[in-house]
């Protein structure tokens, strides 16, 4: 065992046991495996540890996938990201002749989010609504938004979701069965699964668990709150993610897009008024939030996600060749401090 994985043993033991439930987590650097565990448990209840080959739900980290998708449609001719949305969803709101694809990418046009304005009837058809139901919700907003499209930006499942049917409108495939044959299946991510519902379980994903109250972990039930669309729907494993930080960081694109497609995931967007976001295509660009460290002279592209019973945070280090990608079953874990701990021994003494 070298320093390195010591280091990274102690920190992580500080946050996952063989009582709770616990995580993956691999570090790479210019193609160097560092590290790579399974820590904690992946069921507690059943006293099976985690291992690294286990599949977690990686929530919002589907994001990224949705916009290389729509990006590779754009680069077949099938849509432009600058269009305005009506094409696909002429029923809605008059916002779909000003919002754009593009917008929905970036969580830049001002529909309302569907988790935060769903009331408690909706959210309970929610645990086995179709993507069709989501639309329907999103639609039944009425037409107000949050913010004139473009000039504000506020996190949005909601345009997603959109963005996922708009996949399936022009392909003819559901979200979830682009993504695998078309993205997953070139690139070698076999262990990867991208369910559009509850009969399409990917057998070696793992429990997800709350902790309700100390030490005590509740199992959550497995429907369409946990599953998600095109805003969260993957569960993949850390070797599989290192595949796809492989090839968005690593190769020119092809043969899913065309060269210099991929440098646009990266471009910060800006709104109308000229101001940075810090948010490219399904990527934060730079520190989370003020109040964290950062790690100054380390530039990082980065995403998080959470649905309950999972939680992701994943990260790419472009000028060091550096990745880190953490995936765990424990909605509650002390994720940043823990995956802060983590980078504090990786870039110890720079």
């Amino acid at each position: 065992m070298n320093d390195l994985e010591q280091r990274v043993d102690r920190a992580v033991g500080r946050f996952v046991t063989d009582r709770t439930p616990g995580c993956a987590l691999l570090l790479a650097k210019g193609g160097q495996v560092l590290y790579r565990k399974g820590c904690g448990m992946a069921d507690p209840e059943r006293g099976v540890p985690a291992g690294a080959d286990d599949n977690f739900i990686i929530a919002s980290n589907t994001k990224q996938f949705a916009c290389l998708a729509t990006l590779m449609l754009r680069d077949r001719g099938l849509l432009s990201l600058d269009e305005p949305i009506e094409r696909f969803f002429p029923d809605f709101p008059d916002y779909r002749k000003t919002i754009t694809v593009r917008m929905l990418m970036t969580h830049t046009s001002g529909i309302r989010e569907y988790f935060e304005n769903a009331d408690a009837a909706e959210k309970d058809r929610l645990r086995t609504a179709e993507t069709a139901d989501v639309l329907d919700l999103i639609r039944g907003f009425g037409g107000a938004l949050g913010f004139a499209p473009n000039t504000a930006w506020s996190y949005c499942n909601s345009g997603f979701v959109m963005l996922g049917d708009i996949v399936r409108q022009l392909t003819g495939k559901p979200f979830g069965r682009f993504v695998e044959t078309e993205i997953f299946t070139p690139l070698g991510m076999g262990a990867s699964r991208a369910p559009d519902d509850m009969s399409a379980r990917d057998p070696r994903q793992v429990p997800g668990f709350v902790e309700t109250q100390p030490g005590v972990f509740e199992r959550q039930p497995y429907d369409m709150l946990l599953v998600g669309y095109a805003d969260g729907n993957i569960s993949s494993n850390v070797d599989d993610l290192l595949r796809w930080h492989h090839f968005l960081f690593e190769t020119d694109g092809a043969p899913l897009v065309k060269p210099g497609t991929l440098r646009e995931m990266f471009a910060p967007h800006r709104l109308a008024d000229g101001r940075d976001i810090h948010y490219a295509l399904g990527w934060f660009l730079g520190p989370m939030e003020a109040q964290q460290r950062g790690y100054p002279g380390h530039r990082e592209i980065w995403h998080t996600g959470s649905v309950p019973g999972f939680i992701s945070r994943v990260s790419r280090f472009p000028d060091d060749g550096v990745s880190a990608i953490l995936l765990t079953n424990w909605d509650g874990i002390a994720r940043d401090e823990l995956y802060f701990a983590v980078l504090d021994e990786l870039f110890r003494g720079e």
